[in-house]
Order: structure tokens, then sequence, then C-alpha cells
């Protein structure tokens, strides 16, 4: 059995501050207005579409509902570029693991990011 894996959508109130978060990982988005007046944000990397959707009020948890992972060049560096945009925090520093050096930080909406060093 195969697994494709095709795309991911946050929700998300901070659409601007997700922005440029994500586009320091590396994403470069699209734009296009969706029924109701909102508007995604589209981006497609090796296939896999990544998109951020503006939506007015959310439903938080204390735990994020949400990880997802990414192999990235120059990990020290991202890590210190990220925590500067607001919302955004490391809760894990990167640290030599097992399986490589890895980092997890909070996005501005807490979603958990794990970055894994290529």
């Amino acid at each position: 059995m195969s697994l494709l894996f095709t795309s991911i959508t946050i929700n998300t109130p901070h659409l601007q501050d997700m922005l440029g978060f994500y586009r320091i990982i590396g994403f470069q988005f699209t734009a296009s207005k969706v029924d109701k007046g909102s508007e995604v944000h589209r981006a497609v990397h090796n296939g896999v579409e990544f998109s951020l959707y503006n939506i007015q009020n959310p439903q938080r948890s204390q735990i994020p509902s949400l990880q997802l992972g990414f192999k990235i060049t120059d990990l020290e560096k991202t890590v210190q570029e990220l925590v500067k945009v607001p919302g955004a925090m490391c809760i894990l520093d990167p640290t030599d693991m097992p399986d490589g050096k890895k980092a997890i930080v909070l996005d501005p909406d807490g979603h958990s990011i794990e970055l894994c060093e290529l």
C-alpha cells in the first residue's frame, strides 16, 4: 500500500502573520478569493498543496491540534527568524537527536511545527 500526501489546510484568524511565518520556511503563496468573501493562499511544494484560509472566529485548544513536519536547511538561522514572527514560539531549541538535528516551533496559531535539518 502506498500513501500520497496531497494537501494541508490551516484555518487562521492571523493570516498575515501566518503568511510571514511560512514564507520564512520557503513557501511561495498565491492568493485567491473564495465564496462568502474570504480568501485562501495556496502554495504547492513537491506536489503537496499547502493552504492558509482566512477565518474570523476560530475555536482554539490549549494543545496544538496539528503538527506539521518539514526538512529544511540552516535550522538554527530559520528558528531564529521564525521566533521573531508575532505569536510564534520555540518549544524545543535546535537539538541533536538520534535521527538528526530537530527543533519544534509553534506558529502564530499555536500549531506545532517540527523542523529537521537536511
